[in-house]
Order: C-alpha cells, then structure tokens, then sequence
C-alpha cells in the first residue's frame, strides 16, 4: 500500500483543480471537509478517482453512472455527501 506524505496531499490538492466548475466546487466540499481524514487506503481511492475524465468524473459523483471498480463506490458516495 502506498504511503502519502505531505508531498504526496498537496500533489493530489492540486490534481482536484478540474476543467469543470461542478466539480471544482464539489471537491472544494469535500477536501474543507474530509480530505484531512482520509488514510491511506482511502486516499489511494480518491487518486483512483481523480484519474477519470472530467465529464465521467462528474456523472459518477452525480450518480448518473455507476462505476464497475466496486472499490471506488464508497468514496464516491463520500464525495457526493460532502
């Protein structure tokens, strides 16, 4: 398992910068919110995340549609929540 450092947490602060303001905002939520709480299993899933493109991005965190990796579903619901 990946461990995150203080590196590692402002690369991924960065990476949640998105082309769409929907999921700027979302993700502002959630990392005033949650991403300080989160360990390591758990960040390496919103890595995971990060990494799709942004109009999946956003119909998953919308709900508009499901993804296969079951792994992710937790978080996103985290996400969605913030």
């Amino acid at each position: 398992m990946m461990v995150f450092d203080d590196t590692a947490k402002r690369k991924i602060r960065f990476q949640t910068r998105r082309g769409l303001l929907e999921l700027d905002l979302v993700f502002g939520r959630f990392m005033e919110k949650e991403f300080e709480r989160l360990n390591d299993q758990e960040l390496a899933a919103f890595v995971e995340i990060l990494e799709f493109q942004d109009q999946e991005l956003l119909a998953l965190i919308n709900g508009h549609r499901q993804t296969e990796k079951t792994h992710l579903v937790s978080m996103l619901e985290r996400i969605r929540q913030a």
